[in-house]
């Protein structure tokens, strides 16, 4: 029987042991944390799961729905009219529909027919190759109007990607505009179900999911590949998959530290269990470039309070590098320091309404997706024999998503099964 070491408990990391076992390969899956799902891992409130960045799947997640339903778990995925708003000059104006951006009143009526029509292409073009080597708020300037590119995709671009907003591909925002939907889908019980489900089965069949087990060396040959534990152990096998960022993989696999060919931002995310309901809608975007947060989503909007003893979850995300102060400063400073600007959302909001909180933050998670990021995408094959490396720089050009990464997952199994001559069953 054939062995695949399996480095990443997340989505990627932990669909591909699944997918792998269906030809009865051997699975041995390795994360550093104590928790399954990656970045979409889970903490409890109230003892129901909830995850520590804000989640949620779109109608067209072909990926994620179908192994949902071959996982069973389809009767707890349920799906919501989207409930969005944007945040302008101190105002919350609700962006759900195309209504609602027909009357979007801060840019003029022929600046809202431009905005919905540049939006209106990008739904329905599949040439995202002709966008690749444009600048994103140049295209936007030129075909949704310079008015509406300021008042809307200027301060959420530059609010996620900061200075480097001026160099992020045209392709990127198109794959956010073009699969994205009006349907919002999202699990009872929460998304570690998946996870959960998928360590059970891969268990059951004799797989090996260890938490808590980081890894401190790669090293293969033609022959198999070996990987040292930071226990001092060492797991022997056929092939490796290595489902984290290139930095932490090249670190694993020993290899000279080049300066990385593409840049990560990190993220940051307080998960707020308050008393009381702070906004009208399920998702904030902040377009006021003064704040010092990206997004505020509060889930129970989307929900219901009622899976988590009442209480309303919200959430205040960012995107940011890793030597900036929101993710450097600790956690309660940091809140202290959000806190008026929360206010600003809702000027009833007290600091009493917070019964607890939570602070997650992960150094690899959104790409900068510049017009040359394609030429750098790193091949699914590594250079080691039998070394493989599935992660969120190669979905180009998306950039994250557990969609995404199911897709991926199954890819890349084909890749290793054909490498060690598995004949499908």
């Amino acid at each position: 029987m054939k062995k695949v070491i399996i480095i990443g408990a997340g989505a990627g990391g932990l669909a591909a042991a699944y997918e792998l076992q269906k030809q009865d390969v051997d699975v041995v899956v390795l994360e550093k944390a104590e928790e399954l799902g990656g970045l979409a891992g889970s903490l409890k409130v109230n003892g129901t799961p909830l995850e520590r960045f804000y989640h949620h799947l779109f109608a067209s997640d072909k990926a994620a729905i179908e192994l949902i339903e071959e996982l069973g778990l389809s009767p707890k995925l349920k799906f919501y009219p989207a409930n969005n708003a944007i945040y302008y000059e101190g105002k919350i104006y609700p962006f759900s529909s195309p209504v609602d951006m027909l009357k979007f009143p801060p840019i003029s009526f022929l600046s809202r027919i431009r905005f919905a029509a540049s939006s209106a292409y990008l739904k329905a073009t599949n040439n995202w190759k002709s966008l690749e080597q444009q600048l994103a708020l140049e295209w936007m300037r030129k075909w949704a109007g310079k008015q509406a590119t300021k008042v809307i995709w200027e301060p959420l671009i530059y609010g996620k990607f900061g200075d480097r907003a001026k160099d992020v591909s045209m392709a990127w925002l198109w794959a956010r505009i073009h699969y994205r939907t009006f349907q919002l889908g999202y699990m009872e019980g929460g998304f570690e179900q998946i996870y959960e489900v998928l360590a059970k089965k891969i268990t059951d069949k004799g797989g090996s999911v260890q938490l808590g087990k980081g890894v401190d060396e790669i090293k293969s040959n033609k022959k198999g590949v070996s990987v040292r534990t930071d226990d001092g152990k060492t797991i022997t096998g056929d092939a490796v998959l290595v489902t984290v960022a290139e930095p932490l993989f090249k670190k694993m696999a020993k290899l000279e530290a080049e300066a990385p060919k593409h840049e990560h931002l990190g993220a940051t995310c307080f998960t707020l269990e308050l008393n009381k309901s702070l906004l009208p809608t399920y998702w904030l975007n902040i377009n006021d470039t003064s704040f010092p947060f990206l997004a505020v989503v509060e889930h129970t909007k989307l929900m219901g309070p009622e899976a988590y003893g009442g209480k309303h979850i919200v959430y205040v995300g960012n995107y940011i590098p890793r030597d900036d102060w929101r993710y450097t400063s600790e956690p309660a400073e940091l809140l202290k320091k959000y806190i008026p600007y929360i206010k600003e959302l809702n000027p009833e909001f007290d600091e009493s309404w917070i019964d607890e909180w939570h602070f997650s933050k992960a150094p690899f998670t959104q790409p900068i997706v510049t017009r040359d990021f394609a030429e750098h995408i790193p091949p699914l094959k590594t250079d080691l024999p039998h070394v493989w490396m599935a992660n969120m720089a190669q979905i180009y050009p998306q950039d994250r998503g557990q969609n995404y990464a199911f897709a991926m997952a199954k890819k890349v199994v084909k890749l290793i099964e054909e490498d060690l001559n598995i004949v499908d069953k």
